[in-house]
């Protein structure tokens, strides 16, 4: 009986250092395979695949963030997330996606802003009303002229939309607009005609100016026009370039 006791306490001694041993492989291995797996030089990202229509940003401004990361371009710790927002707070871009794919290409598509204004001179409007600070000398063609308050930056584009859309079915075309702070809306046309349309019932009024310009346009000589008032309820002013004199 003592030596089958004896035996069983050796096997049990025999098991735990097994399991012992065992489990120092297996966490050894684990450390081995986790130091492998995030070191830069074992899995590098060395390709990177840039998509998207791009005009304004270049791949050069792309690895510049990337750079930021240089000590963790590996496939498995590059953070995506942080790129991803690093590149979407570049003023051009308006939206990032970024995919890895086995074993070391980064592939990162860019929609970059739709660009519709510019605003104030000194900066520009994407299609959702939303300020971009970037140069109106970076743009690529023309682009209309929105002037106003910062806050109301998406209802004077949304006006201006409006208006253009009314005018453009009869070949005529916004250069610019200027909204003050009462919301009196201002506009100057291609062909260097201002209109002041005032704070109401502006399409209106753009509507009577579309009516009455062909009559304006067999009496006058349209190039001496400075401006066309529309504020009055029923009728019209004009300015004149030269003469100064108005008609109503």
């Amino acid at each position: 009986m003592w030596n089958n006791l004896k035996k069983w306490k050796i096997g049990k001694w025999i098991s735990l250092l097994f399991f012992i041993t065992l489990i120092y492989i297996l966490q050894n291995s684990y450390f081995k395979l986790k130091t492998w797996l995030t070191d830069e030089q074992s899995l590098p990202l060395t390709s990177l695949i840039l998509t998207g229509t791009i005009d304004h940003i270049s791949e050069d401004d792309v690895r510049l963030v990337l750079n930021d990361q240089k000590d963790r371009l590996n496939f498995f710790t590059l953070e995506i997330a942080q790129i991803q927002q690093q590149l979407e707070n570049l003023p051009w871009v308006y939206s990032v996606s970024i995919r890895k794919n086995w074993p070391d290409t980064l592939k990162i598509h860019i929609v970059e802003q739709s660009i519709v204004a510019i605003w104030n001179e000194r900066a520009l409007l994407n299609r959702f009303g939303e300020i971009i600070i970037a140069s109106p000398d970076t743009l690529l063609g023309r682009k209309v002229a929105l002037y106003g308050e910062d806050e109301f930056a998406n209802d004077i584009l949304t006006s201006y939309m409006k208006i253009n859309q009314l005018l453009k079915v009869n070949n005529f075309k916004v250069a610019s607009l200027s909204s003050n702070k009462r919301h009196s809306i201002d506009i100057v046309l291609e062909n260097g005609i201002a209109l002041r349309l005032g704070q109401e019932q502006k399409l209106d009024r753009i509507q009577r100016f579309l009516s009455v310009f062909p009559l304006i346009e067999k009496k006058y000589d349209v190039k001496t026009i400075d401006y066309v008032d529309l504020r009055y309820d029923t009728g019209f002013a004009i300015g004149w370039k030269k003469t100064g004199s108005n008609v109503k």
